[in-house]
């Protein structure tokens, strides 16, 4: 996206301050508002206005930047001035729409005395503001594959500013768009998930830090704590509050937010024993799937501590055979294998289970161990299963 490098500060209205706290999705008496939950309940103070090439049809080239006193990011907005035609008749849509620090979508307001209007040129009635409001909150829909045509068909050559009466909106897309408003509800999804969201999430990581991001994961939405588990990884100082928020989230509950959670770990992070040890507690209460990604994870620190060796091969002796495999490729990878739990893990050749057993032994076959104990097991093995040779 270019960006032309101009930024300037103007001044925070009360009005505007109100709106950036207003949370309920209902419509005041001056202006017709909807706003969903806001990633940062803060006090707005300043706002920043930065000049971006939106890449798109819309007059204009200012992205407000809504902060509160310390400079966090609370909201942005930008200013949508466009015409809408109806029956080669056209009116100007003439409506504000709100992104969350996150690039969520917050909301829209239209300008005292504006209103939408149907392609009957009916004002929208409050029913058809609230699905709007709705419609625009779905990151995911299925606006985003349809085309212009599909949205709006018709049978003369089309005009992108055209919200179709001559012709029914396709029946497939009637799911997702204001009946009779379905370029209306169209052009506005793609002006809040194109070019301007990139552009609200590229400002709001310049402005990240620790604190900011712990106050993200608090957030009432989902999609908010996702995005701050995203951009947590470098933040993550030893005994931070920062840091045990982020691993309260490596819960088997919710796997989506433990594995953002753990990817959120560097390997520098990981040279902490402390850590190691709150990773291996997690392991013991977490399900297959959380044990396979913290695993994984694991694998990435540069060595395990001597405690953090034994207490896995403690957990290791009890688990099925892909994650007593997973975790013997873990400890072949290891500068050194402590004694002890080389002495736990060979239990493993007397497991009921074969191909566990037979991991065991390619495993000791690969990491030498000269402990008497590890060694009688080695011989044992190979005695049940007619194998010469002797444990190097």
């Amino acid at each position: 996206m270019q960006r032309l490098n101009s930024t300037y500060p103007i001044l925070l209205t009360s009005a505007f301050a109100a709106l950036v706290l207003l949370l309920s999705a209902y419509p005041r008496f001056d202006k017709i508002r909807y706003f969903g939950a806001a990633t940062l309940a803060v006090p707005a103070d300043t706002v920043l206005a930065h000049t971006v090439d939106f890449r798109d049809t819309v007059a204009g080239s200012t992205l407000y930047q809504v902060l509160s006193k310390e400079k966090y990011p609370l909201a942005y907005y930008r200013e949508i001035r466009t015409g809408v035609c109806f029956d080669n008749k056209c009116r100007l849509l003439n409506v504000v729409l709100y992104w969350n620090p996150t690039g969520r979508y917050l909301g829209f307001e239209l300008p005292e005395s504006e209103y939408l209007s149907k392609s009957d040129h009916e004002p929208f009635v409050a029913e058809e503001y609230q699905r709007l409001h709705a419609l625009l909150a779905d990151s995911l829909s299925p606006l985003s594959t349809f085309s212009y045509n599909e949205i709006v068909p018709s049978t003369t050559p089309p005009n992108p500013d055209v919200d179709a009466v001559s012709s029914a909106t396709a029946r497939a897309v009637l799911e997702y768009v204001v009946p009779g408003a379905a370029y209306t509800t169209y052009k506005l999804w793609h002006l809040l998930y194109g070019p301007a969201q990139e552009e609200v999430q590229r400002l709001t990581r310049q402005r990240l830090s620790p604190e900011l991001l712990l106050m993200m994961l608090d957030s009432p939405a989902l999609g908010d704590q996702i995005w701050a588990l995203n951009h947590s990884r470098g933040y993550l100082e030893p005994s931070s509050a920062l840091r045990q928020r982020v691993l309260s989230f490596i819960d088997p509950r919710d796997y989506n937010l433990a594995e953002r959670a753990i990817n959120a770990l560097s390997p520098p992070d990981l040279e902490s024993t402390s850590l190691q040890e709150v990773l291996l507690d997690k392991f013991q209460t977490g399900n297959h799937s959380l044990k396979k990604l913290l695993l994984t994870k694991l694998r990435e620190a540069p060595a395990l501590s001597t405690a953090s060796q034994q207490a896995l091969a403690r957990q290791l002796t009890t688990l099925s055979g892909e994650l007593v495999t997973s975790g013997l490729d873990l400890y072949q990878q290891q500068p050194t294998l402590d004694p002890a739990a080389g002495r736990v893990l060979s239990e493993l050749l007397e497991n009921d289970n074969a191909y566990i057993s037979k991991k065991a032994y390619q495993f000791f076959e690969k990491v030498p161990l000269q402990d008497k104990l590890v060694q009688k097991r080695l011989g044992q093995y190979r005695a049940r299963h007619g194998l010469s040779g002797t444990s190097r």
